[in-house]
């Protein structure tokens, strides 16, 4: 009985570690940031939401943005908006990351992804880790929203 006791407590530790359950995740009002986010000019969608990054306790903010021809032309001045709304109502995340989409009516989807390292330099984004999408610790996000 002991040995099912502690067995069942083991595998019951392991699955809950595994599962990227150990740790609350932050809390954030998703839809106000989205509606919030749609408000920057030249932006016509976006979309919030949070993922595991697969270490237990790793819980990360994810803001995707579907641009217009403004947006595109203005691809860093959107960022920094996104990063200022994101940084003013969602802290306590283990880290924060920002896509963007174009519209593109040739496209099935509508949208054509946008590879930001591609498209902005080191000097176009205030903090991070630019590649297909800019991403942030909590410090870098903190720092960005500051300057």
């Amino acid at each position: 009985m002991i040995r099912r006791l502690g067995l069942a407590t083991i595998v019951f530790g392991v699955t809950f570690v595994l599962s990227g359950c150990f740790g609350m995740p932050a809390r954030a009002d998703i839809s106000a940031i989205e509606a919030a986010l749609v408000e920057i000019e030249g932006v016509t969608e976006a979309s919030v939401g949070a993922f595991n990054s697969g270490a237990p306790g790793r819980n990360m903010l994810r803001a995707e943005l579907v641009v217009d021809e403004i947006g595109l032309a203005d691809l860093p001045g959107v960022l920094d908006s996104a990063i200022d709304i994101v940084a003013a109502d969602a802290s306590g995340w283990s880290g924060y990351e920002f896509s963007a989409s174009a519209l593109d009516a040739s496209s099935p989807t509508g949208t054509i992804g946008l590879s930001l390292d591609r498209r902005l330099t080191d000097d176009d984004v205030p903090a991070g880790t630019l590649g297909p999408s800019l991403a942030l610790t909590p410090d870098e996000l903190r720092m960005a929203a500051e300057r």
